[in-house]
């Protein structure tokens, strides 16, 4: 690619991370969450992917740890389900309204979605481009 396309990427990518896990973290209380944050993240690897190259890409996130991490996500989703269903409400109150941790199991359950939908996407950009 291009310098300036490269120079734009370089500056940009942070952004776009912080962005992308800005909306994971506020989905709760905001529109957003899980899928569109996890998808901002991975169009953050997608782009530079597209403007160094897969090799560059995948110096910042390995496949094989995207492809553990996402196992490792699933198996917690899967908790938190079983926790959210059988425990919680012996042991925890609820939170007050509309306070940053008025909703925390859907705060946990947006962290962890978009950690997998990031790490699904960019297993999908990182697989379509190596083809």
């Amino acid at each position: 690619m291009d310098v300036i396309i490269r120079t734009i990427a370089k500056g940009i990518f942070p952004f776009i991370i912080l962005l992308g896990f800005f909306i994971i973290f506020h989905g709760h209380l905001t529109p957003g969450g899980s899928f569109p944050g996890g998808a901002i993240v991975a169009s953050g690897f997608a782009l530079i992917a597209v403007a160094f190259g897969i090799k560059r890409a995948e110096m910042l996130v390995r496949e094989k740890t995207l492809r553990i991490m996402e196992g490792i996500v699933a198996m917690i989703i899967v908790i938190l389900l079983l926790y959210e269903s059988f425990i919680r409400e012996y042991i925890v109150s609820e939170g007050e309204m509309f306070g940053f941790w008025s909703a925390p199991e859907i705060l946990s359950l947006n962290v962890v979605g978009g950690i997998m939908v990031m790490c699904a996407l960019t297993l999908i950009v990182f697989l379509m481009i190596k083809e």
